[in-house]
């Protein structure tokens, strides 16, 4: 039989068996106090032949090893292990990694405020009654009210921005946070102390003004901040540490004028928030970024200001939600001298591939392009002939792929083979 792996399935579904069992002793009343705990009267509970097979093995780990490895399930069920051996009494208490998940108390009451109640008593106890030890990763799934029923958001709120700080007081390095229903009021005042923090990850969360200078002040070892569903109510978005920033398209930003991204250690951007395009600065070191622009609140002149601040990238995914008007030059589109990997949406194959052909003629060195399209059926000898224009700029393009839903791509390729690429390769794939 081969070795169980800790974080595996297999030794996740031996755990998760055994502490069934005695999930009635522990979790009823919702009490973590180890005097009234029952403990099992052998080394491991089993329940079956396999998993007593598991869990023999299980316990014959190393207690660090054994501590890490529990540390995989989520908060309820990991401080169910007391219950199975003396040796794994205390076990829970020094765990790296913490997964606090409302969803475990979802088959305990009938109102998602009384989950709440039961959730809120748990976790309390939990982090108080750990102990000292500093945290690998900490993860928060957490119900918020509608905002037509709750009364007090930030009250409603508390309890999480408590939490999340006890996890930055713990010296935890990654932070994950997803809500649900309504957008948790997220304290900028947590991040404001000196912490290890490395990686965190907000979903559904409103971020106040001050959030993202407090931060940078906070946080200075932050290399990767995601965001998604996000409300953001700052206006200045700023870092001298961060090498991965994304803004997913349920995020918007809450005021009306432009707001600014200044991040110049940034390698990768995923950008498609709705609102006013940012202005981006000191991007110097980025290298990736994919982007989605809607047509809806958004300036031609900021479409070319933000390219203009993209042009240094070997990597570039750019898509239009719209249709793209612009002044018949190459004004608007900067040189892409790096560009070595570009993609592209259906939209820029209107106007006889406006678009198109004046990115290309941007990129001289790029190497791949992908163009992502619902269908292709562009047929019309119009379209091709448009190309007598002039020849492209870009000589070295080694695949082209085609990502569509429908139709016959193969038009595009002659299309390009017309505008004077050798292709080398040409890939198509359907979504």
């Amino acid at each position: 039989m081969p070795p169980l792996i800790y974080g595996s399935m297999a030794f996740q579904f031996a755990i998760s068996q055994c502490c069934r069992l005695c999930e009635h002793h522990l979790f009823d009343e919702i009490s973590l106090r180890t005097d009234s705990m029952a403990e099992a009267p052998g080394d491991v509970l089993v329940v079956s032949t396999d998993v007593a097979s598991a869990a023999c093995r299980i316990n014959a780990l190393p207690s660090h090893v054994l501590s890490r490895a529990i540390s995989f399930l989520d908060a309820r069920q990991l401080v169910q292990t007391c219950l199975l051996s003396r040796r794994w009494r205390h076990l829970w208490r020094s765990v790296p990694r913490i997964n606090a998940s409302r969803h475990e108390f979802d088959s305990m009451a009938d109102s998602e405020e009384e989950r709440n109640v039961l959730f809120k008593k748990f976790t309390n106890a939990f982090l108080v009654l750990r102990n000292p030890v500093a945290l690998h990763e900490f993860r928060l799934f957490y119900f918020m009210p509608d905002h037509e029923e709750s009364e007090d958001p930030d009250a409603d709120s508390d309890d999480a921005n408590l939490w999340i700080h006890h996890a930055l007081r713990s010296n935890a390095r990654s932070v994950e946070v997803k809500i649900w229903d309504d957008r948790l009021h997220l304290d900028p005042a947590v991040f404001a102390s000196k912490c290890f923090l490395t990686s965190l990850q907000l979903s559904c969360v409103m971020l106040f003004d001050g959030f993202f200078r407090n931060l940078q002040t906070g946080c200075s070892a932050l290399e990767r901040l995601l965001l998604n569903d996000c409300a953001i109510d700052d206006v200045e978005i700023s870092s001298q540490t961060l090498k991965v920033f994304t803004i997913d398209d349920y995020s918007n930003f809450t005021f009306g004028e432009q707001p600014s991204i200044s991040i110049p250690s940034l390698s990768y951007l995923a950008f498609s928030a709705s609102g006013r395009i940012p202005s981006l600065k000191n991007m110097g070191s980025l290298v990736t970024a994919s982007v989605s622009v809607s047509s809806v609140g958004t300036e031609v002149d900021d479409i070319c200001q933000f390219l203009r601040s993209l042009s240094g990238v070997t990597n570039l995914d750019f898509d239009y939600a719209g249709m793209l008007k612009m002044e018949k030059s190459l004004q608007w589109c900067p040189k892409f001298n790096n560009l070595t990997a570009l993609t592209l949406g259906e939209w820029c194959l209107a106007e006889d591939y406006y678009a198109l052909k004046v990115f290309l003629r941007n990129c001289p060195n790029l190497v791949k392009l992908t163009l992502k399209l619902k269908q292709c059926n562009y047929t019309s000898e119009t379209i091709i002939a448009g190309l007598n224009e002039g020849s492209f700029a870009c000589q070295h393009i080694e695949m082209l792929e085609i990502v569509y839903s429908k139709g016959d791509p193969k038009v595009l390729e002659k299309l390009l083979v017309e505008g004077g690429i050798t292709l080398g390769q040409v890939r198509f794939r359907q979504a």
